[in-house]
């Protein structure tokens, strides 16, 4: 009897692989040339992925894998194909390429699917094409004020950690940056500083991403069945939910009769172009049947105070870290900044003044890109270089963290923090692709100039009042991956009033 059961099952297990082998069989043919390690039959490197996992430093050990094998190195999840990239010629293939624009499955976890973030290429044509003007030269100028107004009323807070020593500041920037998120997009004033609501919205998007990021490194909660029954499931939905309680407020302002505008709605045209906030546009596209439908609103806002919100909070806080271990480089950028813009609020004009500061941020974003990652599928067969060829149905792993960080780039020193890696003469040098900080090709961020602006702004703010210190230093860092790059220790520094 249990002879018979073995042969079965044995018989069993070689028909799926054998099957297996066949359905691949075009895929398997494209990597086989491809740096890969062992393999398990069917599973292929799924349980590399259980063994990281239970690393407690999570994101050192997903390196440690991928940094062994050359660019490109292909991994199979299952039948899900990986293959992984990181050397520039290569990077600016996929993210130009015209068959390599869409996100991979994993982007679906997020529920936010009609979002500009995860949106299926042919809306996501109409939602860039849409929603660009939003963030764009038109409306940079009416954002500014907000961006002054959010930065002093943060600075004020912030007395409260004078004389405590070391503290974590980091949600105090988060909560600056949500509250100017909301105000610039939807032009409405919710005091998320100062209420209970930003602090609540900031910990239900941590728990957010926490359960997606367990479900993407492990395949069994894949199925939508199977993660609501024995995963995190529940724990997803509060936490989204939580998330979303700020939208939820921001579309009942809107639906009924608004508070008045933080923004003017004088709406000039430029070249043609009306210009819109971008809630007021989001609703125009439904009254106008353009693609957007009303329950797609609510993805539109959880996409821009998630996408737009974590990555710019994040991105300062490591900056004020940077400047806080470096008092020679913080000097420098206030020096830079009483020179340009001492006193009131600052202006564009002010802004584009900030040379040595930006480079500072640069220099931040190369050594903690806050998309470590990034990830695209084949929908075609492409050339990737003269020896390999990517299939379709494959996704492209882009891994960011060891292109900025490569010494055949950057040099020596490239795990040291040296702003001066960003000086002209420098930066003529590398290849245009050996610095993605805001990915790249079309499908690239749709904020970078609101990202710059509003950065260098509540920079300028805090350090014309506080110095910065701590006693972290480089090598004492913590990374934590949770979808984006995160430094585990915090933000802790210890704020000094300037004379």
């Amino acid at each position: 009897m249990w002879g018979v059961i073995l042969f079965w099952s044995l018989a069993t297990l070689v028909a799926v692989l054998i099957h297996y082998k066949w359905s691949h069989r075009k895929i398997l043919a494209a990597t086989s040339n491809m740096s890969s390690p062992l393999a398990l039959p069917i599973i292929g490197h799924t349980y590399l992925l259980y063994k990281i996992r239970q690393n407690p430093n999570f994101f050192n050990g997903l390196k440690a894998l991928i940094d062994v094998f050359s660019s490109p190195s292909c991994l199979h999840v299952g039948p899900l194909v990986h293959i992984i990239v990181y050397e520039p010629e290569q990077l600016q293939t996929v993210l130009n390429s015209q068959h390599c624009i869409s996100k991979p499955i994993q982007y679906n976890f997020f529920h936010v699917n009609r979002g500009i973030f995860a949106a299926p290429v042919s809306l996501w044509r109409i939602l860039r094409k849409s929603f660009s003007p939003c963030f764009g030269a038109g409306m940079l100028p009416k954002f500014v004020p907000i961006f002054n107004e959010k930065s002093v009323e943060m600075v004020k807070l912030l007395e409260c950690y004078l004389g405590r020593g070391e503290c974590d500041i980091s949600l105090d920037i988060g909560k600056c940056t949500l509250d100017t998120i909301y105000s610039t997009a939807c032009g409405m004033n919710l005091n998320l500083q100062s209420s209970p609501d930003g602090e609540k919205h900031l910990i239900g998007q941590h728990r957010y991403v926490e359960t997606i990021l367990r479900r993407v490194f492990n395949p069994i909660f894949y199925p939508n069945c199977i993660f609501r029954a024995f995963g995190d499931g529940k724990q997803f939905t509060e936490a989204h939910e939580q998330m979303r309680a700020v939208s939820y407020k921001v579309m009942v302002a809107k639906n009924s009769e608004r508070p008045k505008p933080v923004i003017s709605q004088d709406n000039d045209d430029i070249e043609g172009k009306k210009q819109q906030m971008f809630i007021d546009k989001l609703y125009e596209m439904v009254r106008e049947d353009k693609v957007v439908h009303r329950e797609d609103i609510i993805e539109h806002l959880d996409t821009i105070s998630f996408a737009g919100n974590d990555t710019t909070s994040t991105t300062l806080v490591n900056c004020l870290l940077m400047l806080a271990m470096f008092p020679e480089v913080q000097d420098r950028v206030y020096q830079e900044i009483m020179l340009s813009c001492p006193i009131d609020d600052v202006s564009i004009e002010d802004v584009s003044k900030l040379v040595y500061t930006e480079m500072v941020c640069k220099e931040t974003m190369r050594l903690f890109p806050v998309g470590p990652m990034l990830a695209r599928t084949a929908t075609a067969d492409f050339k990737l270089d003269d020896n390999n060829m990517i299939p379709a149905g494959a996704t492209l792993v882009m891994v960011v963290y060891i292109l900025h960080r490569n010494v055949q780039i950057w040099g020596p020193d490239a795990n040291e923090f040296n702003p001066d890696h960003f000086l002209p003469e420098q930066v003529a040098k590398r290849h245009p692709y050996s610095y993605l900080p805001f990915s790249g090709g079309p499908r690239n961020c749709l904020g970078i100039r609101y990202a710059w602006i509003s950065m260098k702004i509540m920079l300028v703010h805090i350090l014309r009042k506080y110095r910065l210190h701590t006693t972290l230093t480089l090598d004492t860092l913590d990374i934590d991956y949770s979808l984006i790059l995160k430094i585990k220790n915090g933000c802790q520094v210890s704020l000094e009033l300037r004379v």
